[in-house]
């Protein structure tokens, strides 16, 4: 499958499963329980610890924003967000147009869509752990040329999850990979400045990646998060 076959199909699965669950944790396919869910959202948000963003309220561009729960989130703890999401399902946008008409909302596939600017950090939940019916092969691309473009569109940094392949059992339609060989990965070909997360309760990681050119690149005790 080509990246823009994979979007398709992405946009598919989860306007079926917003139709039939709605603005919930299940309706973006992450299970009934509400604090996985935040759980994920929260360590999107932590890319914010690291680096010190361009005003006291940084940009951030949420990649598969689905129906806006990361700014649900980051409202919930108080941190002010100038907030753009995309993503590539109608319905989703638009009802997190409706709830959050002051944030920014794209409908569109990322890699794509022409993103006028740089936003300070750029995240993306869940993309990365489907493959539905795609090869691994096929994802293996569609993963690289996403984070490539993600990197590209942050002044700071960005983060997505993956699947581990730390496992005892593996779902077919979901994406898995190595920490250890996405790391070096990353290393080699996006930045030195990675941090790998796999201390949670769930059968996946979370990658940060900050740009090695950034001053004052440091642990962000100046904001709450």
């Amino acid at each position: 499958m080509s990246p823009l076959e994979i979007s398709r199909a992405l946009s598919r699965h989860y306007s079926q499963t917003f139709q039939r669950f709605g603005p919930t944790s299940r309706g973006v396919d992450w299970g009934p329980d509400t604090r996985d869910h935040s759980l994920r959202l929260d360590l999107m948000l932590d890319v914010l610890r690291y680096g010190v963003p361009t005003s006291n309220r940084p940009s951030l561009l949420d990649v598969g924003c689905g129906y806006g729960s990361l700014i649900d989130r980051a409202n919930d703890r108080n941190l002010p967000l100038s907030f753009t999401g995309i993503d590539i399902c109608q319905p989703m946008i638009d009802f997190a147009r409706k709830r959050h008409p002051h944030a920014n909302w794209i409908v569109g596939d990322f890699l794509s869509e022409e993103i006028s600017q740089q936003s300070d950090y750029v995240v993306c939940n869940g993309i990365l752990t489907q493959k539905l019916e795609a090869t691994i092969r096929d994802m293996d691309e569609f993963l690289k040329l996403l984070v490539r473009r993600m990197f590209d569109s942050c002044r700071i940094g960005c983060a997505f999850n993956v699947m581990s392949s730390h496992v005892n059992f593996m779902s077919p339609r979901l994406y898995y990979r190595s920490p250890a060989e996405l790391l070096a990965w990353c290393m080699n070909e996006i930045s030195s400045r990675v941090i790998v997360n796999s201390a949670y309760p769930l059968f996946e990681f979370t990658v940060y990646l900050y740009r090695e050119d950034v001053d004052g690149l440091k642990y962000g005790d100046h904001r709450k998060v």
